[in-house]
């Protein structure tokens, strides 16, 4: 049996406490459940989620939240110490996971953590766990 993806979460917080890291980009963070553990563990967060429907529910949580894509982020270039991202490619075709993972890359301070999950194949909303890569530096 898979695991849930949040069951890696307390990891990804402990490895953004260890490096000092004080907040965290949210990529399709749905009504905002797991942001509220990110908020619970000292961290800032900020989410975004193509549902406006989501982000009003994020939005009555007292989470920062708003209606956007991975596929265009309205953030600057190396705006988050981190991005917690593992919803990101489910749904998507896999031509476009390059692209959003690019888009993570930039919204990312250099050398930042930026957890994803790739899909199982037949089964997107699976995962097989996450990948924490490193923006480029």
């Amino acid at each position: 049996m898979a695991k849930a993806r949040t069951d890696e979460l307390p990891g990804f917080i402990a490895l953004l406490k260890a490096e000092g890291r004080r907040g965290v980009l949210g990529l399709d963070c749905g009504p905002g459940a797991e942001g509220l553990l990110f908020v619970r563990a000292g961290l800032h967060f900020t989410g975004v989620d193509p549902s406006e429907e989501n982000i009003h529910a994020a939005r009555a949580r007292g989470l920062s939240a708003s209606v956007a894509t991975g596929r265009g982020l309205p953030f600057a270039d190396a705006a988050f110490p981190a991005v917690w991202a593992v919803d990101a490619l489910a749904g998507l075709p896999p031509q476009e996971w390059d692209d959003v993972v690019r888009e993570l890359e930039r919204v990312a301070e250099p050398g930042a953590p930026v957890a994803v999950a790739v899909p199982a194949p037949g089964h997107p909303h699976l995962g097989r766990g996450f990948t924490v890569l490193r923006s480029r530096a």
